[in-house]
């Protein structure tokens, strides 16, 4: 993985989203945001097997986010979830096509032991063809790294259950998929302490105590952190909790891996939360300059705001609001999905537009500089 990353998370489904019912339509199934039938959100065209179409300068558009994010200065995404049996190649393309690199994730189900857990030696391979070229000889190059699971405890798996799936996916890579680069692995961590004095370290523990020892695929050496953060600079640079070391160092010293914040930023319904980002912006770009062998990247919290959850700390995240004016409206055919799962309907979607939040121009004069 290249270092000093300026990276991004993103999960802008439109207006009609919401995760609690996700599953029960066929467009918004796996809340994949980066399959072919949501270009109309990601890319610059499609046009569905129901004849409707959109693009740049129909009138019916495409967002084009992933053009927004390469203009905003944005060299890697964060995703959340990725449904295998989905086709992810033209938007690993389009990424490639602009310089942009990805985080693919394998989703919280995968994880679970109540559900894809004790299927992982036939899901595993599912994913890694997934994530692959177009030939099936290597990870998509637009692939940065893998990331497993997100927030642990507040998802409901363990430290176990990441330990075992992560085995068994360096064993299916090593005995199934030999030719494949070795891609870096981590594992999003919420901030809690996990009963440590600091954040993740109580994850950490063991969690490196399992996986460090496993050497199929080179998966010891491929290991890194990747905690989420919304602790101001000088927590993480300069002294966290009265040790007189930020929290970097100190996390760097006691494990001697790379870390990327897969999550970091401030809501906006917080007290001086743009200086607090401009601090965490600035601060980390600076810092993996000057140390890019600890600090690999950072994910800004987030692209758009959650659109299922309006006006309140959760979805004021983004440098880009959410707004009412529909620029795009599909209708999907089955043909346009590659899985019907039982008691899904097919709905239509539309698209709402997008407008730039107080956090956009702090993002953009630190990405677009750096």
């Amino acid at each position: 993985m290249n270092t000093n990353f300026n990276g991004i998370c993103y999960a802008p489904f439109p207006k009609g989203y919401n995760p609690s019912n996700a599953n029960t339509t066929y467009i918004f199934f796996g809340s994949d945001i980066a399959y072919d039938a949501m270009s109309p959100v990601w890319g610059n065209q499609y046009t569905s097997k129901s004849g409707d179409s959109c693009s740049l300068n129909g009138p019916n558009k495409a967002r084009n986010d992933i053009q927004t994010l390469a203009d905003m200065g944005v060299k890697l995404i964060r995703l959340y979830d990725w449904e295998p049996r989905n086709i992810h190649l033209n938007f690993l393309d389009y990424c490639n096509s602009l310089n942009i690199k990805v985080l693919v994730p394998v989703s919280n189900y995968f994880v679970k032991p109540g559900e894809g857990l004790p299927q992982r030696n036939t899901l595993i391979p599912s994913l890694i063809n997934s994530f692959s070229n177009k030939e099936k000889t290597d990870y998509h190059s637009a692939i940065a790294g893998i990331i497993i699971g997100n927030e642990p405890e507040i998802n409901g798996f363990s430290v176990q259950n990441c330990i075992d799936f992560t085995t068994s996916w360096a064993e299916i890579e090593s005995s199934d998929f030999s030719s494949y680069r070795e891609v870096r692995i981590g594992h999003p961590v919420d901030f809690g302490t996990y009963g440590a004095e600091f954040p993740c370290f109580g994850f950490w523990d063991p969690l490196l105590a399992g996986l460090n020892t496993v050497t199929a695929k080179n998966l010891n050496n491929r290991l890194f952190l990747t905690p989420q953060t919304y602790n101001d600079s000088n927590y993480l640079f300069v002294n966290a909790q009265g040790k007189g070391k930020g929290y970097v160092d100190i996390a760097f010293e006691k494990y001697q891996k790379p870390i990327l914040f897969t999550e970091i930023g401030m809501d906006r319904t917080k007290t001086d939360y743009q200086n607090i980002v401009q601090g965490q912006l600035s601060e980390s770009i600076k810092y993996g300059a000057n140390n890019p062998d600890k600090l690999i990247g950072i994910c800004f919290f987030q692209f758009a705001d959650k659109v299922w959850v309006p006006g309140t700390s959760e979805g004021s995240f983004g440098t880009y609001k959410q707004d009412d004016t529909i620029i795009c409206s599909m209708k999907y055919d089955n043909g346009d999905f590659t899985h019907w799962d039982p008691n899904c309907s097919n709905v239509p979607m539309t698209v709402n537009s997008i407008t730039p939040s107080p956090l956009y121009d702090i993002v953009v004069k630190n990405y677009r500089t750096n």
